[in-house]
């Protein structure tokens, strides 16, 4: 950093920026800006922990445990599966999935469910919801959290699809998407829980059944790099006229 600085053409007995009068709230208004969506953050963490915490209840009530499956059963007719992610993760199945799907469509949802766990996806969803709250009215928070949303997902089709057939996890999202649409399901599961039939069910079967190529591993590395050198632009920016 001392290297840095002195590139910069800076001192260490240089005067600091942003403790004059002018520069209380010139550090004060981004410093909110920056707690106002940690605070939110944390909100929304706690909030759906409680709605999950509910939901577990109900669970225990009216569900069955299934030591087969690792997984609550629920007497519904409706296909559905998804997860309460957190501490204590449970999956949930409907008994309309385990009568619709085949062995291998329902251990593929499975997967799907154990991805979403695993990869803690509901602290990315957190994070959206907390940033689109805050900046509600900017389009790219609303925006944000829709896209993080459908990403997930595909997040979790991928990691599923490392063990599973193609075929078998695009056939038994087409089953349960369809198993919502004479109800006039969204396929968003609440309660703070994550869906394998939702959200983006069709663009996410047109991704699963396209069978592209993948990149080439020299073209990621470039990607990787680039992407990690782009925050480092503004300080090497700011340096140039201290280089003059």
């Amino acid at each position: 950093m001392s290297g840095l600085l002195r590139f910069c053409g800076l001192t260490f007995d240089a005067p600091i920026p942003g403790t004059g009068p002018l520069g209380v709230p010139a550090v004060a208004v981004p410093a909110s800006v920056a707690l106002l969506p940690l605070a939110r953050f944390g909100h929304e963490l706690l909030r759906a922990r409680r709605v999950r915490a509910r939901h577990r209840g109900v669970l225990d009530m009216v569900g069955r445990h299934s030591a087969r499956l690792r997984a609550t059963v629920l007497d519904h007719d409706t296909p559905a599966a998804y997860c309460l992610p957190g501490r204590r993760p449970r999956i949930v199945v409907s008994a309309g999935a385990l009568r619709l799907l085949s062995p291998a469509q329902l251990e593929s949802v499975l997967e799907h469910e154990r991805a979403h766990i695993a990869g803690r996806h509901h602290l990315a969803l957190a994070a959206t919801e907390a940033f689109a709250r805050v900046f509600r009215w900017l389009p790219l928070a609303r925006e944000a959290r829709a896209q993080t949303a459908l990403l997930l997902e595909m997040a979790a089709d991928d990691r599923a699809l490392r063990r599973h057939p193609r075929q078998a996890l695009a056939s038994a999202l087409y089953t349960m998407a369809a198993g919502h649409a004479p109800g006039g399901g969204t396929g968003h599961a609440h309660g703070g829980a994550l869906t394998a039939s939702g959200p983006g069910a069709v663009v996410r079967l047109r991704r699963m059944l396209d069978a592209r190529r993948r990149p080439h591993p020299a073209l990621c590395g470039v990607v990787v790099t680039v992407a990690a050198g782009l925050p480092l632009l503004p300080p090497l920016l700011g340096c140039a006229p201290g280089m003059g």
